[in-house]
């Protein structure tokens, strides 16, 4: 059975991930590796907190996991139209409006 993203998950991977409400492949990228890097254990290997930085890199390899997964599986057009949107600005209504469409309620 396919699993189900809900707007719920997307919407707290986005926030452990330091994410804005629009961002790119590469901000999002850039900030999980920013983060990856700041709570790596390795880091504190001596520390008694040691198992926390283990949990929170747990925690954004998982909203990682779940934002890549939307991404990849979101339908990009490359219509000229499409493209133009972008160039002008305007892609962000089409966007809001594909992105709240289709999903599940948490009812």
């Amino acid at each position: 059975m396919k699993e189900l993203i809900t707007f719920k998950d997307v919407d707290n991977a986005r926030k452990v991930l330091e994410l804005s409400d629009v961002s790119s492949i590469e901000n999002i990228k850039n900030s999980y590796r920013k983060l990856i890097l700041k709570y790596h254990p390795d880091k504190y290997y001596d520390s008694q907190d040691k198992d926390t930085y283990e949990e929170k890199v747990k925690e954004i390899n998982n909203s990682y996991k779940i934002i890549m997964n939307y991404c990849l599986k979101y339908p990009i057009s490359l219509n000229r139209d499409k493209v133009k949107d972008v160039e002008d600005g305007e892609y962000i209504e089409d966007h809001l409006k594909r992105f709240y469409d289709g999903w599940v309620s948490d009812k």
